[in-house]
């Protein structure tokens, strides 16, 4: 996998400067930035505008509360309201497969109390990477929209693998994501694969971990072949960095 910790935070700082590749998977932002000063923490920047760590620390790529915030470095503070986001094409599909039946769980991690607060939440060996190659977009704040997955680059007709055991929940075409699969996993977690040029399993069957579900493409609006691979729990959209393997 050709990326890195420091890759992360330059490709999130500086990606208004990738244009190779776009896709329409990205929705108005709502909230503010905030430009950090001489011994700011992260925990102090949530704590002052009553935001979870969690989120902040999602949405602006940064995984270690030691890592070092630069003086006059740009975060995004995301707003406090729960339906701060456009919702998204396939949250009703997610929505109708959370009432439909519970999902499978295997003993999920809870952030609890106080002192879990004070910490950020990682799970690198939740999901496997559905294919390798450079992120050329990471989840957060992208040419001032928010973008809700990664985009990883990879060559017309790449296998795209599922990134774990579960069950396809949608596999056809949505506007903008061209043809997508949509999967749900033990606790309720859901991969969401975009752009596929073929879409290999239908709606109902079940996948195993790493099984071929179809190939990369550039359907939708894509100016370029990549996989737009999106984390959701529930129907919160979640940095899928957090939960794929980092590479040594």
């Amino acid at each position: 996998m050709i990326i890195n910790k420091a890759g992360i935070r330059i490709a999130f700082l500086f990606c208004s400067l990738l244009f190779t590749l776009s896709c329409s998977t990205s929705y108005d932002a709502k909230g503010v930035f905030h430009r950090t000063r001489q011994g700011e923490s992260l925990i102090w920047i949530a704590k002052s505008y009553g935001v979870e760590l969690q989120d902040l620390a999602e949405l602006n790529n940064i995984q270690q509360l030691d890592q070092p915030l630069a003086p006059g470095e740009k975060l995004y503070i995301p707003e406090k309201r729960e339906n701060r986001f456009k919702k998204l094409p396939f949250e009703k599909r997610i929505a109708e497969s959370l009432k439909e039946t519970p999902g499978p769980s295997k003993g999920r991690k809870k952030r609890m109390g106080k002192k879990e607060k004070e910490k950020i939440y990682t799970e690198h060996d939740r999901f496997i990477w559905p294919v390798e190659g450079a992120v050329l977009s990471p989840f957060g704040i992208r040419h001032g929209r928010r973008h809700d997955g990664v985009d990883v680059k990879a060559v017309l007709g790449t296998p795209i693998r599922a990134a774990d055991d579960g069950k396809v929940v949608y596999a056809g075409s949505m506007r903008g994501y061209g043809n997508l699969i949509l999967i749900r996993h033990r606790d309720d977690f859901f991969t969401a694969y975009g752009h596929n040029k073929k879409n290999g399993v239908k709606e109902g069957e079940k996948v195993k971990r790493g099984e071929v579900i179809g190939l990369v493409g550039r359907t939708g609006r894509a100016t370029g072949a990549h996989l737009h691979f999106e984390v959701r729990e529930g129907e919160k959209a979640r940095n899928p960095l957090f939960f794929l393997p980092t590479p040594n």
